[in-house]
């Protein structure tokens, strides 16, 4: 009788011993958390603004790692956050299109799962959290079905986990409609505007507007460090911190210039956490790097098997991939606008093509932003008064079939030289790196859209003209005024 007894004590206590065991184990995979912010390039203190105060970014890159060469694989939302939760390029996987109704939300291939879906079947707890400053954004253009999707919503919720947590957090700042700058805020002469948009008191207002969402959002990124000091979470978490696309400008946003598309990104890892042998606390990593390489490297860090047919790689730790010669983004449409145009870019050049391009930068504005972009009114009176220079001139000239750039000695990609026939071999070899590019993922793209989705997006055109009509005309008109006066 006491050896048996004894017998189950003992299998008590090793199952203990296992249970607890197990916990440490859980407790030595890190916490990762993901901030995303919407529509924001480089623009921050770190990243040598000194216009914009952003002190809790700062010291977020001080602590951690800052990217200098960090883009996106499309300038705009849906596109690239579908890119991230999947780790795969969206038009390789059938979901591409910004503003599918939802009925037409296509569903991801079999073999392609979402980041939240990996980590919860590898023990991982997760959440998108909708506490304080989150707004529970998904924006992906498929069809989610419920183990696709993340588990919690709150700080609470993951805390009382026994189970590390993969967490995003997104914040609609820097996303229009802007914070409004207030007055002497910005020293507003000292604002650098971009060559391609008129030097004018129009554009200096709107970029403060920007740069004061821009500090909001720093607040906001602090209140989510609170909240992880708060739930004693912070020791054990990955803080990882990135734009979906650039700022939410005229010639930036939506279309596959570099200003579209790359972004600020910075990971901070505590001190207590192992680290890849590229990290450098308060350090500069240079490698570029793709945002759909986030989604393999997050799954490396936490000690997680990279799905073989996963398009992104990681960048970073004993199982990186070599440094991609070519970074690729795409644009299909958005709202009621058909681009369907492509870009590859090196080290030296940037190729784009555009498939579709019987419109201007600025005429292909959709009603939105027609609404919304003092800069796009603006654009458009100055041309009527032969006001713009030959760069911002091209933003209302139709847009070329092809564009290439020497980003090294032409980083605002103002002179497209794919008709010059001194790069005649470069711009061969950029096509060629794109047709490359096109077909080792699948492009399903480049097809015809079914009369379904061209009917379903030309009634979205209708319902947003219709919708924006007339703050269209009251933005027009206040610009009118401004220039009026000067």
């Amino acid at each position: 009788m006491k050896t048996k007894i004894g017998l189950l004590l003992l299998g008590f206590l090793v199952a203990a011993c296992a249970q607890r065991h197990g916990k440490q184990e859980a407790e030595k995979r890190p916490n990762i958390l993901f901030i995303i912010a919407e529509d924001l390039s480089p623009d921050l203190g770190c990243y040598g603004n000194d216009l914009v105060k952003t002190p809790v970014l700062d010291a977020l890159a001080s602590n951690g790692m800052q990217f200098s060469a960090a883009y996106v694989v499309a300038p705009v939302c849906a596109p690239s956050r579908t890119a991230i939760a999947t780790g795969m390029y969206p038009s390789s996987v059938g979901a591409f299109h910004m503003r599918y109704p939802d009925e037409l939300l296509p569903t991801l291939p079999e073999n392609v799962k979402t980041l939240p879906q990996i980590f919860s079947e590898n023990g991982y707890a997760t959440a998108n959290i909708k506490d304080e400053i989150g707004n529970g954004k998904y924006d992906w253009l498929f069809k989610v079905a419920p183990e696709q999707k993340f588990e919690f919503e709150s700080w609470k919720e993951i805390a009382e986990q026994e189970n590390p947590f993969f967490a995003m957090v997104c914040s609609f700042y820097t996303h229009r409609d802007f914070a409004k700058a207030e007055e002497g805020q910005f020293d507003l002469e000292k604002i650098p505007i971009p060559p391609f948009y008129p030097d004018h008191s129009v554009t200096r207002r709107d970029f403060a507007d920007y740069y004061a969402s821009i500090e909001k959002l720093d607040i906001q990124v602090g209140k989510v460090m609170d909240s992880l000091q708060h739930y004693g979470l912070a020791e054990n978490t990955i803080v990882v911190f990135i734009g979906d696309h650039g700022r939410p400008m005229s010639r930036d946003k939506n279309y596959n210039y570099l200003t579209g598309l790359q972004v600020p990104l910075i990971i901070s890892i505590p001190e207590n956490l192992q680290k890849p042998k590229e990290y450098q606390k308060g350090g500069e990593f240079n490698r570029r790097v793709n945002s759909i390489d986030l989604s393999a490297t997050f799954l490396d860090m936490a000690g997680i098997t990279v799905p073989e047919n996963m398009q992104g790689q990681v960048f970073w730790g004993e199982h990186q991939k070599p440094e991609s010669e070519f970074l690729y983004s795409a644009t299909d449409r958005i709202g009621e606008t058909n681009f369907k145009s492509r870009s590859i870019f090196n080290k030296k050049y940037h190729y784009i093509r555009n498939y579709n391009h019987d419109f201007s930068v600025n005429s292909s504005a959709t009603a939105y932003r027609k609404a919304k972009h003092p800069i796009y009114q603006l654009l458009n009176i100055l041309n009527e008064r032969s006001e713009l220079t030959a760069a911002q001139k091209a933003l209302v000239e139709e847009m070329p079939a092809e564009e290439l750039y020497d980003i090294e000695n032409d980083p605002e990609e103002m002179y497209n030289l794919a008709e010059n026939p001194e790069y005649k071999s470069i711009l061969e070899d950029m096509q060629a790196g794109m047709d490359n590019w096109l077909n080792q993922i699948n492009d399903k793209a480049l097809g015809e859209d079914s009369q379904e989705i061209v009917d379903a997006f030309n009634a979205y055109g209708d319902t947003s003209r219709a919708k924006y009509k007339n703050l269209e005309a009251k933005l027009k008109k206040e610009v009118e005024e401004v220039v009026g006066l000067q």
